[in-house]
This record gives structure tokens, sequence and C-alpha cells, in this order.
């Protein structure tokens, strides 16, 4: 894929320039975007038959494998601040502390394929991390418009949430709006999962 937009708050941009540990968790970041590919390509391909005809959820785990397999980050971080009642927060999608000398380096990543309601929490819940001082650096990813068009109903996307970015100029946050790097009718569709809004994307190509 590649990384059509991104969202760079000052603080975040300041860290990256001076932090090694803060540079490194961008560039795996990155990395996991522009290293995913589609199968058999050397690149990412997606099918634009018509709205709504991929899932979203092999392009979220190919994401996720790059940056276990490659990078070593782990899944489903939980908080502190929401240990008590995990169901209103939720853990965090991918995690990773750096280590250099006896500094520790925390980051952690939101992979968003909800709808715009979803975005929200996801950002919110980063920004808990950073003011409850469990964070250091917090980031996002998810598609542009033009690549939400093919993907599940109402997945949110980069343009939707970019007028709320101005909240986060004082927070080290980082959001990347990633898009495929070719469309074609004939490249293979994505397979859906059979949660959220996916079903029902489903059962409404199915009518017509």
């Amino acid at each position: 894929m590649k990384i059509a937009k991104l969202y760079v708050s000052e603080v975040a941009q300041s860290l990256i320039e001076t932090n090694d540990m803060a540079a490194q968790a961008f560039e795996e970041v990155r990395s996991s975007i522009l290293d995913n590919v589609t199968s058999g390509s050397d690149h990412f391909i997606l099918n634009c038959t018509h709205k709504n005809c991929n899932g979203v959820v092999p392009v979220k785990e190919r994401c996720y494998e790059i940056l276990e397999e490659k990078f070593e980050w782990y899944r489903e971080k939980p908080l502190t601040y929401f240990h008590k009642d995990a169901q209103k927060g939720g853990p965090i999608d991918v995690y990773k502390e750096f280590q250099k000398k006896h500094c520790i380096f925390r980051a952690g990543l939101e992979f968003e394929t909800g709808n715009i309601s979803s975005a929200h929490r996801s950002m919110n819940k980063l920004c808990v991390g950073i003011k409850k001082g469990e964070l250091d650096l917090a980031m996002l990813m998810m598609p542009i418009k033009k690549m939400s068009f093919y993907l599940t109903d109402r997945v949110s996307n980069y343009e939707e949430l970019e007028p709320y970015f101005l909240l986060l100029d004082d927070i080290p946050f980082v959001v990347f709006g990633f898009d495929a790097e070719e469309y074609s009718k004939d490249a293979p569709l994505l397979p859906k999962g059979k949660d959220g809004m996916s079903p029902r994307t489903i059962r409404k190509w199915q009518l017509k």
C-alpha cells in the first residue's frame, strides 16, 4: 500500500526528530503499510468492481502480521486506566516497548476498520493512554476516502476524522491515511468478516 495522507502533530514531529526510539516506532508502522501487498504481486491492488465490494480485515491483518513477525510488536495491550471496566475502553490494537539503556519508550497503534464513531473512540483511547502516562507515542492508521469506497460499508476514512486533528496538536500523535497502489476490476476480492457492517453489505449486494 502507500501512505496517501499523513498527520504528525508538532509534539510527535519533535519526538521523531530527537528520539531514536520514537523514530523507530514511526518507521516500523510506516513499513507495515508500505510492505502490505496483495498475494502474487509486488504492490497492493484493490478490486474496484463496485462500492463496498472488499473486506477490510485482510488489510488490517497483514499490517498486524508485519508488525508482529518482523518488528516484534504485540496485540491487545490493555490500558490500566480502563482495567476495572475494560468494555468501556478495550485494549490498544498493537503495542511495543522500545528500550535504550535505562530508557523505555512505549508506542501504541490503532488500526481503524469501524465506522466514524469507532474512529473517534480509537483516537480518544490513544489520547487517554498518553494523558495517563501509559503511552509516549500514539498512532492511528485508516484508509483514505477513495479506498474506503471499495471496502466494507461505512468504514471510516481519514478525511472524515481530519477536522478533529486540531485536538491532537499538543499530543504526540500520528495518523496515517493509506491507499491502494492500484485499482482493478480484475483483482481478487478481499474476503469480508462476519461482524459489524460486513454481513449487511453482503446481503445488500446479493439483493441487487
